[in-house]
């Protein structure tokens, strides 16, 4: 098996503020594996709280020789963290697989049968006029997500469900609230059709939830990483939000979504920002998800092409000439 490993970078078509950056560009890595005249192919994004993506790409290159040697999905569980180098490679494993095999990725995961899902459009931290502007603009979403920062909140939610009545919304404050302002805009926010508040709060201020009732679901985000954390989720979220750059890899997100379900927590699926390429195998865990937050190819200047479509709001399952 032969192993290629680049950074490939990405400009944003306009600067994507959340709480604690701005990000205008994605720095992606991807994997190509090699066998038999067939590649598999895998990405995925650096971010500021998990690895730096040339710390990514050196993890990987560590493990060549066992790579080339033939590494399955199963071994990378124990040999390397979660994280976005895992996540790389065991896309590319996933993709090459598919490939020899000649079937897609969701046949041999067992997942359900493919059908375009809806996808939350995200909307980053920004004015209040700017924010309304653009959720006007992407009106053929029927799911926003608003980001929001410790000054922001209620108001912000009331300007852009006035701009927008056939919408309903997903709020992302990624740990930016202290729990006074959670408690706050969970008392006004009852009637403006919010169907989740994402990270409220700072992920080691997790316990502080215990106290809190919410009629409106609270989903996990920087609080989870992997099965690791998942017995401590229950009983403080509703929800947990899996990315593949954080677990590791579609392998580890199929098992945490199966548990999450026995434990009796929603999934949702997330991306840090890709292109379609990243977006596919995170497509195929969105078959087993109550939330999809999908969106990031529509957010870059340009997307890789062939891409995924996305139509009246919905992902599309991937071509096989895009991934598994």
């Amino acid at each position: 098996m032969q192993l290629t490993v680049e950074i490939d970078r990405w400009p944003l078509s306009r600067p994507f503020k959340i709480a604690y950056h701005t990000f205008t560009q994605r720095d992606l890595l991807r994997v190509e594996l090699r066998q038999d005249g067939l590649v598999g192919r895998g990405e995925a994004g650096g971010h500021p709280q998990l690895e730096p993506i040339e710390t990514a790409q050196q993890r990987v290159l560590a493990m060549r020789d066992d790579i080339v040697t033939g590494i399955t999905r199963e071994d990378l569980l124990t040999r390397m963290p979660c994280g976005p180098a895992r996540n790389a490679l065991d896309c590319a494993l996933w993709d090459l697989e598919a490939k020899m095999a000649g079937r897609r990725v969701w046949e041999l995961a067992g997942l359900p049968e493919p059908e375009p899902k809806l996808t939350a459009y995200t909307i980053g931290v920004a004015s209040t006029k700017e924010m309304v502007e653009e959720a006007k603009r992407m009106h053929e979403y029927p799911l926003l997500k608003l980001k929001v920062d410790g000054n922001s909140g209620f108001e912000l939610l009331q300007a852009v469900a006035e701009a927008r009545p056939d919408a309903s919304f997903i709020i992302d404050a990624n740990e930016g609230w202290r729990p006074e302002q959670l408690t706050s805009f969970i008392a006004a926010a009852g009637n403006l059709r919010v169907e989740l508040i994402e990270q409220p709060l700072p992920h080691d201020d997790d316990d502080t939830l215990a106290g809190i009732q919410s009629p409106i679901p609270l989903a996990a985000d920087e609080s989870f990483h992997g099965l690791a954390d998942l017995d401590r989720m229950a009983g403080l979220y509703d929800v947990i939000n899996i990315k593949l750059d954080k677990i590791g890899g579609l392998t580890e997100a199929l098992m945490a979504a199966r548990a999450a379900r026995e434990k009796g927590l929603g999934v949702m699926v997330g991306c840090n920002g890709g292109t379609s390429l990243g977006i596919a195998p995170a497509y195929c865990l969105s078959l087993l998800c109550d939330f999809v937050d999908l969106d990031s190819p529509l957010l870059l200047a340009h997307d890789r092409a062939p891409g995924i479509e996305y139509r009246d709001g919905h992902v599309s399952p991937p071509s096989a000439e895009i991934w598994g």
